[in-house]
């Protein structure tokens, strides 16, 4: 049976036990690929060239919003399953 969980963010979803385990595990890859982007902001990958500037394609701030947005609903999520 579906049950329906809203996010401290106003966000809702409705899920099923394992259905929000497969979204927990899906905003896991996703802050994982947060946290590497932010580690090679750096790299020539991430780094856009032109006309004589060179600038990351990521701002600071974006990155450090979705690492922060995707870590806490996980958290929320770790504490509804743990609730089940």
């Amino acid at each position: 049976m579906k049950t329906r969980y809203t996010f401290s963010s106003g966000d809702t979803i409705e899920a099923t036990p394992e259905e929000l385990q497969t979204l927990r595990a899906q905003y896991e890859t996703y802050l994982q690929n947060y946290l590497e982007l932010y580690s090679s902001m750096e790299d020539d990958d991430y780094v856009a060239r032109g006309n004589g500037f060179c600038d990351s394609k990521f701002s600071e701030s974006f990155l450090d919003a979705q690492i922060e947005k995707y870590r806490g609903k996980i958290k929320e999520m770790d504490q509804w399953l743990k609730n089940q």
